[in-house]
């Protein structure tokens, strides 16, 4: 809901596709970021490009949202959402600057969504390792070859950022994982 609250702020100030209105609102910029302007490692996140990257986002966001809220209950969802789109953000920053490749601009909710897909690998792999039966072993196959597919697509576009999807997957598989270890005991 913040996310389409937030597309609407950029449409009444001039529109989603204005890089002047994106920027003021939050845009992650690696080299602001460095210079003190860390709220954009959170405000970035729900930022989007036009109408077709909030729908596609948003598509994504209700199906896996919707499983992760269904496992992990709303307030572990929530922090996995946070932790792994702030940290997509904050390690596309990292890897931007460490590389001298910081003329980006970079917004969008997929770092966190990627995140939540992380959390599902990591639910996933534990009823693997549990159960050892075929609809566990299906299920871990089935995701691992939604993320390949995603990384691949990922790759062969420049304008998506292959490097905040897979910070995200990766933030989001330990947080989901430890979160499990917790929830186990």
């Amino acid at each position: 809901m913040f996310n389409i609250c937030y597309f609407l702020v950029q449409i009444i100030l001039g529109g989603s596709e204005n890089i002047n209105i994106i920027y003021h609102l939050g845009a992650l910029v690696p080299q602001e970021v460095v210079q003190g302007e860390s709220w954009r490692l959170i405000t970035a996140n729900f930022l989007h490009y036009g109408w077709l990257h909030l729908l596609v986002n948003m598509i994504a966001l209700y199906f896996v949202g919707s499983f992760v809220d269904a496992k992990f209950g709303i307030y572990r969802y929530l922090l996995i959402y946070f932790i792994s789109g702030i940290g997509a953000m904050a390690g596309f920053t990292y890897f931007a600057l460490k590389t001298n490749n910081t003329d980006y601009i970079l917004l969008g909710a997929s770092g966190a969504i990627m995140g939540l897909v992380g959390s599902i690998t990591a639910l996933f792999i534990q009823n693997f390792c549990k159960e050892k039966s075929l609809i566990a072993k299906n299920r871990l196959q089935f995701i691992l070859f939604v993320v390949s597919i995603q990384f691949v697509c990922d790759l062969l576009m420049p304008e998506v950022s292959f490097y905040s999807h897979l910070f995200g997957f990766i933030i989001g598989f330990f947080v989901g994982s430890i979160l499990l270890i917790f929830t186990a005991q």
